[in-house]
């Protein structure tokens, strides 16, 4: 082959690697970019969820329909979802003591 030719040619088999390798690269980049955007959604939901459970389990508690066993049941969930002091001590009262010690104590017995 002429010299020109066989540069013509590298020239060109260059060209067409470089653009698939780009290609490859930035296919690469948007697959990544869509699985961080839809971790981060998820994420996002998740933490959406957990404060509405809280917010409905805090109703609850302080809903008079519920009965007592209820109202410890919800402020459980409440709590291990990271709720407030505020609940604890409105809890306290209900039950007449401690609440996480009466948690504790109505466990042991199921």
């Amino acid at each position: 082959m002429e010299p020109l030719l066989m540069t013509t040619v590298t020239a060109i088999i260059s060209s067409v690697i470089g653009a698939i390798i780009g290609a490859i690269v930035s296919k690469i980049k948007v697959v990544k970019q869509a699985t961080n955007d839809a971790k981060k959604e998820s994420e996002e939901i998740r933490e959406m969820q957990r404060l509405n459970l809280m917010m409905t389990c805090r109703m609850a508690v302080y809903d008079s329909h519920f009965n007592v066993d209820e109202k410890v049941e919800a402020y459980t969930i409440y709590r291990d979802c990271g709720g407030n002091h505020q609940t604890k001590t409105y809890m306290d009262g209900v039950v007449g003591g401690d609440i996480d010690d009466y948690i504790e104590k109505h466990r042991k017995k199921n």
